[in-house]
């Protein structure tokens, strides 16, 4: 799976949680380490936070970039999310379980705009 995040927004990730869940009510501890050069950043996600309108199928949350990445590396992050009853543990070791993995992308920032040159052409047919 692909996470799209940029630095300076809060932006809404859907996830496949629930369907390996074993708690009835868990935590989930979001933690990221950058490829290149191996920073973490961790946090927990309250239960109740979940957006998500059919929770069976799909999880959703939003990620405040400016908390959680400000400062952080742009680039290709590998995420792993965990169960746990705990409301502020963010040891990957202490949690339950681990639910999803993949690959985060963080982008410095959120627009990027085109450079057009005008040209004048001169063709010549012989």
């Amino acid at each position: 799976m692909m996470i799209y995040l940029r630095k300076g927004h809060t932006d809404q990730v859907i996830v496949t949680l629930t369907e390996k869940q074993t708690l009835s009510v868990p935590n989930y501890l979001f933690y990221f380490k950058q490829r290149s050069s191996n920073d973490v950043v961790a946090f927990v996600i309250l239960n109740a936070a979940d957006l998500s309108q059919y929770k069976d199928r799909y999880n959703k949350f939003s990620i405040n970039g400016v908390t959680h990445f400000s400062s952080e590396l742009a680039g290709e992050w590998e995420y792993m999310i965990y169960e746990q009853s705990s409301t502020t543990n963010v040891n990957p070791a202490l949690a339950t379980s681990l639910l999803e993995t993949g690959i985060m992308r963080l982008s410095d920032t959120d627009s990027f705009s085109f450079t057009e040159y005008s040209t004048n052409n001169t063709y010549i047919v012989r």
